[in-house]
């Protein structure tokens, strides 16, 4: 019986493989899967290698289109003559230089300008404007309301300065305000330690509208008045408070209070939509004036500032300026001796080439006195 067919139909070879992998046994369709995936993860992928290669290409083409230029120039420097390289070198030096002068000189600049900018907006005061709302306690027989000024400590008016206390009101135009009428503002300043160091008041009442008139303008802006584009309102702006911040803890200012006081032998207040108080100062004429020139004493302060810069460092170069100019001193005057040590070495030898030249005029004069006195004698003969 042939069975020649059948180990053949057993043993077929797996030739999706390489032979190393081969063992000799049959193998079926998980074997053959195992080894695939086990070839693929032992083999490199291909697009991974030609990544590789490819970002070592570009740092390499990188490294060198730096380094290049470089070679390139100590090459070409390395051929020219001594004295043409030792020129280029002291013109680059001094280009060099020159640069970092520059960026010296623009550093102190902004430097300066910095430091003036800061200083004289640290020296030079400037007016203060401070606005609060205000919220008047119905609660008090007399209504008051008081603003805070500053932080913790309650100053934050300058001191010399001149202080001026306004307040606006928005008062409805309604029946009860028309008939309260003449109405007093009071305005305290209080400072820190709880003294009042300034007061003042001043009556107000609403403005006197006779009612054909109020009839006439209810007519005419009844459209705005319905769609709520107008009010039924007065703005009153009073000027309640002056006087002069001053020195020392018991006369700056912690807080301004305003209150609204019924006129005499009437209990009957204001109604009052919305206040609100502005507290303004003004600088005495000399910070004053300097307020104004802020941009002029920019300018000259910065100035000073990059003067001094420049001065200090002067100074701080000075002494490496004055070794390096040492240095090439010396090293000029070993140039200088020893091109004269090669001058005095040739004038050394002149003598002795004088001599030798001398020697051979004579002998010249001898042989041709020699070659003279054979003629005639050959002559004579």
């Amino acid at each position: 019986m042939d069975s020649s067919p059948h180990h053949g139909s057993r043993c077929q070879h797996d030739y999706s493989l390489p032979d190393a992998f081969y063992n000799g046994r049959p193998r079926g369709a998980a074997a053959g899967e195992i080894n695939d995936a086990l070839l693929f993860l032992a083999v490199p992928a291909g697009w991974l290698i030609r990544l590789v290669a490819f970002l070592g290409e570009l740092v390499a083409s990188a490294i060198l289109s730096l380094v290049f230029p470089v070679a390139i120039l100590i090459g070409a420097l390395r051929a020219l003559p001594s004295v043409v390289a030792s020129n280029l070198r002291r013109a680059a030096v001094g280009l060099l230089a020159a640069a970092c002068t520059f960026v010296a000189l623009v550093a102190a600049l902004f430097v300066s300008v910095l430091l003036g900018f800061v200083l004289v907006r640290h020296w030079v005061e400037k007016p203060v404007t401070v606005r609060q709302p205000l919220y008047f306690d119905y609660t008090e027989a007399q209504p008051s309301a008081a603003v805070a000024l500053g932080g913790a400590r309650g100053v934050a008016l300058p001191t010399g300065h001149s202080v001026r206390v306004s307040m606006a009101l928005l008062l409805p135009d309604s029946y009860h305000n028309r008939e309260v009428g003449m109405f007093q503002i009071k305005a305290e300043a209080i400072s820190v330690s709880g003294i009042t160091t300034a007061s003042a008041a001043q009556p107000y009442m609403l403005r006197y509208k006779s009612d054909p008139v109020r009839l006439a303008q209810s007519a005419v802006m009844c459209v705005p008045l319905t769609l709520g584009m107008r009010s039924e309102t007065q703005a009153a702006n009073l000027k309640v408070l002056q006087y002069r911040e001053g020195h020392g803890r018991h006369k700056r200012t912690g807080l301004i209070r305003v209150m609204l006081q019924p006129r005499a032998g009437t209990v009957r207040l204001p109604q009052v939509y919305s206040a609100e108080v502005v507290v303004q100062t003004t600088l005495p004429w000399t910070k004053s004036l300097a307020h104004r020139l802020k941009w002029t004493l920019r300018v000259w302060v910065s100035f000073s500032v990059c003067i001094v810069l420049v001065v200090f460092a002067i100074c701080w170069v000075q002494p490496f300026a004055a070794s390096a100019r040492s240095r090439r001193l010396s090293e000029l005057q070993a140039k200088g001796k020893m091109a004269s040590d090669v001058d005095t070495g040739d004038i050394g030898e002149s003598p002795s080439k004088e001599l030798s030249e001398d020697f051979t005029l004579k002998r010249r004069e001898r042989r041709s006195r020699k070659h003279d006195f054979e003629r005639k004698h050959m002559e004579a003969a």
